[in-house]
């Protein structure tokens, strides 16, 4: 009997991934009719997750902090030149009264209200750490980790929500990610290069809030 070659069993594996992709994709949308009419939206500055604060070394915490900075920058390359959503620095929230600055859902909607916005979008980080090493070799990955919701002024429901958490792997580790993997190319991203992908991938999953 002829032994299989390495890329016959390849082929055979992307074949199967394609015909499980194609069934994953039957998840129901959401659709223009059900949508609440949110014609303005304010972004807070991003938080960073306080729960685990005490575990972290310092080295994870000045991470985090550079991590704060960087994806509050990448949501305003994100949502740039959309007149409909305002970005408040932290000084602007900073300015709002004490019992706001914890950005906790009663306290968006009076944000909102604050701000005469329909919305209110609320993201926390809870993962950034730089990879070790180059584009082609490394010994650590980039990881990041971070969640969003958008939460209705009038009524204080999360409208939407996500969760990017990701340490990457080479291309072949997971053949699930295999499509979205191999649009980054042959290459280990660095940690801002996989938050921009993270959000691009889970802020257009929002139809409120994609381009």
């Amino acid at each position: 009997m002829t032994p299989f070659k390495p890329y016959t069993i390849f082929l055979a594996s992307l074949t199967a991934l394609i015909l499980l992709s194609g069934c994953a994709r039957t998840t129901a949308q959401v659709q223009p009719e059900e949508l609440l009419p949110v014609k303005t939206i304010v972004v807070l500055p991003v938080e960073i997750d306080l729960e685990s604060q005490g575990s972290r070394s310092p080295k994870e915490t000045q991470q985090l902090e550079k991590g704060q900075k960087l994806v509050d920058t990448l949501l305003a390359e994100y949502f740039s030149g959309r007149e409909d959503i305002a970005l408040l620095t932290a000084g602007q929230r900073d300015a709002l009264e004490k019992d706001m600055i914890r950005c906790r859902t009663t306290a968006a909607v009076t944000i909102c209200r604050t701000q005469k916005a329909d919305a209110v979008l609320l993201c926390t980080l809870h993962r950034f750490t730089e990879r070790e090493g180059t584009e082609y070799s490394i010994a650590s990955p980039a990881s990041v980790a971070f969640e969003y919701k958008l939460i209705h002024a009038d009524t204080g429901q999360t409208i939407c929500s996500g969760m990017f958490n990701e340490t990457q792997q080479p291309l072949l580790a997971n053949m699930f990610q295999f499509f979205t993997k191999a649009k980054r190319g042959m290459k280990w991203l660095s940690a801002e290069e996989l938050a921009r992908d993270g959000i691009k991938q889970k802020i257009a999953d929002c139809p409120y809030l994609k381009k």
